[in-house]
């Protein structure tokens, strides 16, 4: 009795052991930011992999920082997760910084945008209507203008971004799926996101 006692001890401490390293070895520093895009908050996710001084920040397109999270502090080994509220930030592009020690920074581009039930601005001509929708292939987008296009999964991932002056563009290479498809000016500023359906 005394023996799998014993036994069961050392299979539970083993099987810890083997939970608390798969949890904490993570090989690289990494950053994450989800979801992306975001309407009103999202979420900062990033790991480091020994003990060093951490900076966060989060900046607009521009350069100009709107927000610090984490100003040179000494942090452990570990994994952590910061609330990135963006109910007062403008729709828009901006990028989340973080600098590692004295030689390594990280940063992902974050995205703000309206509700993402739609169009985004109920004042927008029926004209704006991106088509046809579903698609199996292109999507027609009915602006003259230069605009940066964003198509993402419905988590927030980006799957393409590009700057066109073409009304035209293909989505062939995306699978059959629900995405989200973000228009921008140049300049960054949002004009509309719409769901799009990709067929067989």
């Amino acid at each position: 009795m005394t023996i799998m006692r014993i036994i069961k001890r050392i299979f539970i401490l083993t099987l810890l052991t083997f939970s608390f390293w798969s949890t904490y070895s993570q090989e690289t520093d990494n950053l994450i930011v989800y979801p992306n895009p975001f309407h009103i908050s999202s979420n900062i996710h990033f790991d480091t992999v020994k003990k060093d001084t951490i900076s966060l920040r989060l900046i607009n397109s521009f350069g100009k920082i709107i927000q610090t999270y984490i100003q040179s502090e000494i942090l452990p080994i570990g994994s952590y997760e910061i609330n990135l509220l963006g109910d007062s930030l403008a729709n828009g592009i901006y990028f989340i910084i973080l600098d590692i020690g004295t030689s390594k920074n990280l940063s992902i581009k974050a995205l703000k945008i309206g509700s993402t039930t739609g169009v985004s601005d109920n004042s927008l001509k029926k004209s704006f209507l991106i088509f046809p929708n579903p698609t199996d292939d292109y999507l027609t987008i009915p602006i003259e203008s230069i605009k940066k296009i964003i198509i993402t999964n419905l988590t927030g991932q980006i799957l393409k971004s590009f700057t066109t002056e073409q009304k035209t563009i293909s989505i062939i290479d995306l699978a059959a799926g629900q995405y989200l498809i973000n228009i921008l000016t140049d300049k960054g500023e949002i004009l509309t996101t719409q769901k799009i359906v990709k067929l067989e």
